[in-house]
């Protein structure tokens, strides 16, 4: 299909197919650009689970501190009386 367009355009003229050239280049262009920022998002998106997963865990271990803090505290509160 380029092809076929870049002969018309030469049977234009020389400022046809520069513009078509540059139509073409920068539809390619994009393309690798969506590509590139396909996969970052792709990327983003495992840091974010990475981020939440971490977080669930972090939550966890501080309600298992702070157990062990109430605990502490209420044994040393019966200890001192």
């Amino acid at each position: 299909m380029e092809e076929q367009i870049m002969k018309l355009a030469m049977s234009q003229g020389l400022w046809a197919v520069i513009a078509i050239f540059l139509i073409l280049y920068i539809i390619k262009a994009q393309e690798k650009r969506d590509l590139s920022q396909s996969e970052r998002e792709k990327n983003y998106q495992k840091i974010i689970e990475n981020l939440l997963d971490n977080a669930e865990i972090f939550e966890s271990l501080n309600k298992n501190l702070n157990y062990v803090i109430e605990t502490l505290e209420q044994n040393f509160t019966n200890n001192s009386h």
